[in-house]
């Protein structure tokens, strides 16, 4: 054990530390200021002074992205020299405010960490691939949210991203009418190739109707009168919530059956022009009264003029519509009506409407 640890220390002696001084950086942070995406790569420096009565060796650098790259001197920084530390950021397809970091490591030990930021005018070509949806000096990451299926009770959260694609500041602003669908802004003011996040908060409580739901958002870029608009959408589909409900609760609860479930209109001529009326009957076959949260269809050829709101325990009521068939191409086709109810086995019955068109 003794000779093992006495080796250790020879070694230790033979072989040279790489040397540290004492080193003070100037500055730690470098600010690139608007930079245009189309003039390409911009290099920047910090200053850092050796005070030390030692040399000192930087030994390696490592950028938080790829996007940065760095070059300083390889050889050893005598005592009271100073020196530059370079780095050079690529803009190439990353419009918008950016902030890196460099950690530089000097001898064996000291690390020094670098920051650089800057704010980015992209391309033409790049904003289009990452802000599709224009609206003058404005640019939108998209135009539609899909929650998909939401259960009553939940809340939804997404975010879109704006890009101010001038060399002026705006004020973007949004309208929304729908009190379940709030919007939010991280910030009222947006610089020059900034990017804005707006903030979209769905509570399904303020809805009152289950099934798919539309909701249309006016984005106004800027509070200057005349400002381009543009409207996003954010889309749903409300489903009732059946997750409290006892063993004994769902053996009563209703039971929700359409008949018949396929209605055939047989062959229907275009000269005719005239809408065709339809109906089927809704069974409620279990104990409890049967509410009918809503009966649609995702077809604007279709539009149900009656409809049943309750129906009591093993009685069943009737559904009309009509068939609007002239927007429909030529050919066989197969529309979809769909039941929302307050079965928890069945929430949602399907009625399909056939035929062909000649």
């Amino acid at each position: 054990m003794r000779r093992t640890v006495l080796l250790s220390m020879l070694l230790a002696l033979l072989v040279p530390a790489v040397a540290r001084g004492e080193i003070v950086w100037l500055e730690k942070e470098y600010d690139f200021g608007l930079m245009k995406e189309e003039a390409g790569p911009k290099t920047g420096s910090v200053r850092l002074v050796n005070t030390g009565p030692e040399e000192a060796v930087i030994t390696g650098a490592r950028p938080s992205c790829g996007c940065t790259g760095v070059a300083y001197p390889d050889d050893p920084i005598a005592p009271g020299d100073t020196v530059k530390f370079s780095f050079t950021y690529n803009p190439l397809g990353r419009p918008g405010r950016f902030e890196k970091s460099i950690r530089v490591y000097i001898g064996d030990f000291d690390i020094a960490t670098i920051r650089i930021r800057g704010n980015v005018l992209g391309t033409p070509e790049s904003l289009s691939t990452l802000y599709p949806v224009e609206a003058g000096p404005l640019r939108l990451s998209e135009k539609r949210m899909a929650a998909g299926e939401v259960t009553y009770g939940k809340t939804r959260h997404f975010f879109l991203n704006g890009y101010n694609q001038t060399a002026d500041t705006i004020r973007p602003s949004w309208v929304s009418d729908d009190p379940s669908l709030s919007v939010s802004s991280s910030s009222e003011a947006v610089g020059p190739g900034d990017i804005v996040t707006l903030s979209f908060y769905f509570n399904s409580r303020q809805r009152t109707e289950m099934g798919p739901l539309e909701i249309p958002v006016r984005i106004i870029s800027d509070s200057k009168p005349g400002s381009p608009e543009t409207e996003v959408l954010f889309t749903a589909d409300l489903h009732p919530d059946f997750s409290g409900m006892t063993p004994e609760e769902v053996n009563d609860a209703p039971r929700c059956y359409a008949a018949p479930d396929r209605i055939d209109l047989g062959t229907l001529v275009s000269s005719a022009g005239k809408p065709v009326g339809f109906r089927f009957a809704i069974r409620n076959e279990g104990k409890a009264e049967m509410r009918i949260n809503r009966i649609f269809s995702r077809s604007e050829a279709i539009k149900i003029t009656r409809r049943p709101t309750v129906i009591k325990g093993g009685k069943s009521a009737e559904t009309e519509g009509l068939l609007d068939f002239s927007s429909l191409p030529q050919g066989a086709f197969n529309l979809k009506i769909e039941i929302l109810c307050n079965d928890p086995l069945h929430p949602a019955r399907t009625v399909s409407v056939v035929g062909i068109k000649e």
